[in-house]
Formats: C-alpha cells, sequence, structure tokens
C-alpha cells in the first residue's frame, strides 16, 4: 500500500484516520468500510449490548457482538464478553456486589412492562413462562456458587457418543450454551498429549466419560445463584419436614425466631435438571435500574 493510500485510510464509525488510534482490519470487508479503531468498534458494541434487554428471560446472543453486519464474516479479533462489557460502563466493582443476602427487586415500570406482554398470550400459557416470578418480585440471594464452566458428560451408548464426536470441530471444540468447549485430556482421555488427543477420542468407546473445558475463563456473570422470591407466598412446603428442621436450628441459634411467622415462599435455584438457572451481573442490575427494568 502507498503512503498516499494510506494516509487517506479512515475508520467507518468515526471517520477519522490514523491520528486518532491505529486502524485495524477486523473483517473482510474493503474499501470505506475495511478499517476501524478498535475503541470505536469497542464503543459500537457497547450500543449493541445497552439495546438487548438486561432481564435473562428476554436476553439472545446478537450476532453483532461476534460478526460483522456488512460482510457477516467473524471479526478477527476476540470479542469481549457481555459481561466484560457491562463492566466498562458500569464499572467491575459492581460485578462483584451480587451475594448472598442482597435483595433483587422488580422495578415497578417493569413488572408493568411484563403484565402487558401476559395479555398477548393466551391464559393457558401464562403457568409455562416466567413471567409471573418476576412481576412485582423481590428476590433474597440464599446463595452464589462459582461456575468452572467444566462440562463432564458420560456415555453409555455408543450412538450418544458418535453423535458427540460428529458435532465437534477439527480442533475438538463444540458451542455450548454460548460458551465455546474443548474436549481436554481427562475423564477416559486422562494421560493423552495435546497432540494425539483426536486419534484417541476417535478410538474412544463405550462406557466413556469424556471432560469438555471453555477456552475463556468464566467471571461471576456466569455464577449460579439461588434466590427466595420474597413477595410470592406458598400454601404447601415441597418437605414439609426440612422446612421444620431448618425452623427448629434458626430458633435454636435464634430464639427470637420463635415469635416468626412462618410464610413459605417460592424460590429460584440453579440447581437440578427442571430448574431455572439465571446468570447476571450486578453490573446487569444497575444498566437495568437505569432503563426502568429488574434491579
Amino acid at each position: 500500500m502507498s503512503e498516499s493510500t494510506a494516509d487517506d485510510d479512515i475508520c467507518r464509525y468515526c471517520f477519522e484516520g490514523r491520528d486518532e488510534g491505529e486502524l485495524i482490519s477486523p473483517c473482510k470487508c474493503s474499501g470505506g468500510q475495511k478499517y476501524v479503531h478498535l475503541n470505536c468498534l469497542r464503543l459500537w458494541q457497547r450500543r449493541v449490548l445497552v439495546s438487548q434487554p438486561t432481564h435473562p428471560a428476554f436476553y439472545e446472543e446478537d450476532l453483532r457482538h461476534h460478526r460483522c453486519n456488512v460482510c457477516l464474516s467473524e471479526y478477527t479479533c476476540a470479542p469481549p464478553s457481555r459481561a466484560e462489557l457491562m463492566e466498562s460502563f458500569t464499572g467491575p466493582e459492581l460485578a462483584a456486589l451480587i451475594e448472598a443476602g442482597c435483595i433483587i427487586a422488580a422495578h415497578n415500570n417493569f413488572s408493568r412492562h411484563l403484565e402487558a406482554q401476559l395479555q398477548r398470550v393466551p391464559a393457558v400459557l401464562w403457568d409455562h413462562l416466567s413471567y409471573a416470578h418476576w412481576i412485582d418480585g423481590v428476590y433474597l440471594i440464599t446463595s452464589v456458587e462459582p461456575d468452572d464452566g467444566v462440562v463432564t458428560i458420560p456415555f453409555g451408548e455408543t450412538a450418544y457418543l458418535e453423535g458427540l464426536k460428529r458435532r465437534l470441530a477439527e480442533d475438538l471444540t463444540i458451542s455450548f450454551r454460548g460458551r465455546k468447549l474443548k474436549v481436554a485430556a481427562k475423564g477416559s482421555l486422562e494421560g493423552v498429549a495435546e497432540s494425539e488427543l483426536a486419534a484417541a477420542l476417535e478410538d474412544l468407546s463405550v462406557p466413556a466419560t469424556l471432560v469438555l473445558e471453555p477456552l475463556q475463563p468464566l467471571s461471576c456473570a456466569d455464577d449460579h445463584i439461588a434466590a427466595v422470591n420474597l413477595a410470592r407466598p406458598t400454601a404447601d412446603a415441597p418437605d414439609p419436614g426440612a422446612v421444620e428442621e431448618a425452623l427448629e436450628a434458626a430458633r435454636v441459634i435464634h430464639p427470637g425466631a420463635a415469635e416468626v411467622e412462618d410464610s413459605r415462599r417460592r424460590g429460584r435455584s440453579t440447581r437440578g435438571r427442571r430448574r431455572w438457572r439465571w446468570r447476571t451481573t450486578s453490573a446487569a442490575r444497575a444498566a437495568s435500574a437505569r432503563s426502568g427494568g429488574a434491579s
């Protein structure tokens, strides 16, 4: 490229040249769309992020974080995660604030929005939606457990093992729930050298156990959170004996608890197959509060 041509290169977002920072070519676009400042690209990705609902029931992965919406190729520079983008304008200190004992409450405007959405859905389907849990919801966080992102899969049938093999990319990676996971030298492949993993996996037969590890480290945005909705009492406890045992233990430690009325509440947990999994950051709460969403 000649010097005169290089001097004419500009960022497709701010229309400024190299004087404002290094220009990169993050995709396959050419001509006037070819170059961007990395900071400008990150700013645009942030705008995409804030256009998404912060409530997890409504959030969907936006491909514009990862793929150019002009040439449709993936960006050559790895995009920041949703948590990293959120932290970039709310502060990393906020993302660490969610802990047991914190309260998460639905803003009044957010609750009215959900009620309006429910009116568009047949009443017979209401019980299958999570809206009721968030309308005027007040959640007390009871536990927060870090998630290392490791997935361990036992295989007892050949069909399932072969099915996973077919879904793996050449580099032994697979996308799962928005994450990129890779087959690790663990489980039935314990001790296998990295260069020999593909061949060892090809020869693997049942019974077998595969371990998949995330390519990117997880953050507090991936924590498992258990909470109880203080705004939704329920008449029956799923295990009355366990409830009474817990209450008795509380009375021993805190005698004053004997005077407290027993009121059972509906809880939400990340544990178990048929339970709801919620991932968020306090940063998301803060941003949502500003926009009238769940806080």
